[in-house]
């Protein structure tokens, strides 16, 4: 969960030059940056790379950032960005050894992870962004309309089908949307 203070004084400080400040922001941020890029490349390892790209550039750009402003949405901002350049980079790519990539998405996965891997396989990227950033890292729903320039109402619609649908997919029913 993020504590928007702790963020925005920890950005202020690294603009001010506090490098140890830098930690907590990744500390905070690193999760909801993974799944902002996730839906976008879809490759597990190359989200990875891209959310490193993301802190990187945050390092380097931190005196761009206007203080008291979301610090949150600066950072997916910025990491929108750089996972559309890199899907738009990679888009035509065709994976040849099939086995080679589950050997690469298998040793990339720290952790087992079936509510969000159902979430992805049966979600749109809307749908699974949303319930992302609102159910796993605490975004309200006007910060996520925001952010994928949406209403809050469409927002809120989005999630509650959402849920209402992953809810049925794990009790083994079939959702029909209303």
């Amino acid at each position: 969960m993020f504590d928007n203070i702790k963020i925005e004084k920890s950005m202020q400080l690294l603009k001010n030059g506090d490098t140890s400040a830098f930690d907590t922001i990744y500390e905070q941020t690193h999760r909801m940056v993974f799944y902002i890029v996730y839906p976008i490349v879809k490759d597990y390892a190359r989200a990875e790379d891209v959310t490193q790209n993301v802190f990187v550039k945050i390092f380097e750009k931190i005196k761009l950032y206007k203080d008291n402003t979301s610090a949150k949405a600066w950072i997916a901002a910025i990491a929108k960005n750089l996972a559309l350049n890199e899907y738009k980079k990679y888009k035509n790519d065709v994976v040849v050894d099939i086995e080679e990539t589950n050997y690469i998405t298998d040793d990339a996965k720290e952790e087992n992870t079936p509510l969000i891997d159902l979430a992805k396989d049966n979600l749109t990227e809307d749908e699974f962004m949303i319930v992302m950033l609102c159910v796993c890292e605490g975004y309200k729903r006007r910060e996520v309309a925001k952010l994928l320039n949406l209403s809050t109402s469409g927002v809120t619609w989005k999630l509650d089908n959402s849920l209402k649908k992953l809810k049925s997919l794990t009790e083994g029913e079939t959702y029909e949307n209303q």
